[in-house]
C-alpha cells in the first residue's frame, strides 16, 4: 500500500475539461495537466491511442495542419502546482471527422521528474468517449 500511495503521489494530475466560450468563440474540449508535485516535471510528448484526436498547444494554423499529419511534437516544462491545458482536436479522413462513430478514447501524457530527466515513467491516461468530448464541446 505505501508503494502505490507513493507511486501515484509523484505523478501529474490530467483530466478533461472545457473552455466556456463567449457567444463569438466557441466552446473548445481540453486535457489539463497539474503539476502537484514540490519539483518541476517535464512534459515531453502526448498521444491519442486510437488515433482519433490529437493534443496541441495552440490553434495556429501550422500547428493544427502537423497535427492532422501526425507530425505535431512538443514538450515543455511545468513548475510546481503550474497547470497547462492542451486542445483536444480531431483528425480527419475523406473530410469526415474520426471521431463521428462513438468509441473509447485513451489520452497518454508522456513525463519525466525535472531531476531525472533520463528515468522513464508511465505515462499518465485521460480515459473517455468520442461522445461525452462531442457533447462537452458542444457538437450536434
Amino acid at each position: 500500500m505505501v508503494l502505490y500511495d507513493r507511486y501515484y503521489k509523484a505523478r501529474p494530475m490530467a483530466s478533461l475539461t472545457v473552455n466556456v466560450g463567449t457567444p463569438s468563440v466557441r466552446k473548445t474540449v481540453w486535457i489539463r495537466i497539474k503539476n502537484p508535485t514540490p519539483y518541476d516535471i517535464a512534459i515531453i510528448g502526448a498521444t491519442n491511442r486510437q488515433g482519433v484526436y490529437f493534443l496541441a498547444e495552440n490553434e495556429e494554423t501550422h500547428t493544427l495542419i502537423e497535427g492532422a499529419s501526425g507530425n505535431l511534437r512538443f514538450a515543455f516544462m511545468l513548475k510546481p502546482n503550474e497547470t497547462k491545458q492542451l486542445i483536444v482536436c480531431a483528425k480527419f479522413k475523406d473530410g469526415i471527422p474520426l471521431e463521428i462513430t462513438n468509441r473509447y478514447v485513451e489520452f497518454l501524457i508522456w513525463w519525466r521528474r525535472g531531476d531525472a530527466t533520463w528515468l522513464p515513467k508511465m505515462p499518465v491516461f485521460v480515459c473517455t468517449t468520442t461522445e461525452v468530448i462531442r457533447l462537452l464541446g458542444g457538437a450536434d
